[in-house]
């Protein structure tokens, strides 16, 4: 059975009523930890609950069943964005189904989180708990559960603890290098390995290694650079274009990932995009090219999921 999603909203007493896409401004979509789990599982059965905030009180307001159509973020602020269709009004007050919710669902406050998942099976108790029968278009959500392989399945534990596990700096460092390695890059790595002022690693491309890159790893979420991060990563970057004396020389940062996308002059490459890069390569076997990057790295492009799906055309 697949799981339900909750969304909450205190804007309009009929927000839940007419179909839309409702943003959640100043959130994360990873704040939903099943997010891909879900989105790849869509339509979804939902819930839009009406909450209290302020002075606005919309806790008595009935409840909807929704149909979750489909879950996308802005790929520059993260905000999640999902696309909702309304199936049926419930018969019960949102602040009764709220009372009964696990307290993982809710806030600290006692109020239901702006977007959060359950189980199906305990969600359909709690609604039984309070008379509540749901409508059969909504049951069959629950029960039509898709068998989606994730791209991420296609990749080993080793790699996926780059994104997901708890990783020292020194191991980020070392994986970051394998995964560069496994993806066909000559790579050199420096950093914790190098004594002095390097950077973490030097990655390259091409028959005669024409593309280089010096990258520098940060173990870290959401990343953004100081002053002082981009002064260091820009020495690096002159230092390796006066040795190499190629035109084609680049700097990046590689994160988990990014508050924004790449800005300026510095690529920002997030462990998400070259995951989704391995697996490409991985799918379209020996057709898989390094080549697209060239265009990439030479106009300044984002590496993000939607340039490989376009530049790799999969």
């Amino acid at each position: 059975m697949k799981k339900c999603l909750l969304l909450a909203t205190d804007w309009e007493p009929d927000y839940w009523e007419k179909e839309k896409k409702a943003p959640y401004r100043k959130r994360k979509y990873t704040d939903l930890v099943e997010w891909n789990e879900l989105s790849e599982n869509c339509p979804l059965p939902g819930i839009g609950i009406y909450t209290k905030a302020g002075k606005q009180d919309l806790s008595r307001v009935l409840f909807m069943y929704l149909e979750i159509k489909n879950m996308e973020y802005d790929y520059n602020t993260l905000e999640p964005f999902f696309h909702f269709g309304p199936i049926k009004k419930s018969k019960t007050e949102s602040y009764k189904l709220v009372n009964k919710l696990p307290r993982n669902n809710k806030t600290s406050h006692d109020q239901p989180k702006l977007f959060s998942a359950i189980n199906s099976e305990e969600l359909l108790k709690i609604l039984k708990e309070i008379g509540e029968a749901p409508p059969e278009e909504w049951i069959k959500l629950i029960e039509e559960e898709k068998h989606i392989i994730s791209w991420e399945d296609w990749i080993g534990k080793y790699f996926l603890e780059l994104k997901r596990g708890h990783l020292s700096n020194n191991e980020f460092e070392d994986r970051v290098a394998d995964l560069l390695k496994a993806l066909g890059f000559d790579v050199i790595q420096k950093g914790h390995k190098t004594p002095g002022e390097y950077p973490d690693g030097i990655f390259s491309f091409d028959d005669d290694d024409d593309y280089t890159i010096v990258y520098d790893c940060k173990n870290i979420d959401d990343f953004y650079p100081t002053t002082e991060d981009e002064r260091a990563i820009k020495k690096y970057w002159n230092d390796e274009k006066i040795a190499r004396k190629g035109e084609n020389v680049y700097c990046a940062f590689i994160a988990k990932s990014f508050r924004e996308r790449s800005r300026g002059d510095i690529f920002y490459l997030s462990i998400e995009s070259l995951l989704y890069l391995l697996y490409t390569k991985l799918l379209v076997g020996s057709r898989f090219s390094l080549s697209p990057l060239k265009k990439i790295f030479h106009n300044f492009i984002s590496l993000e999921k939607d340039t490989i799906e376009k530049e790799w055309k999969t």
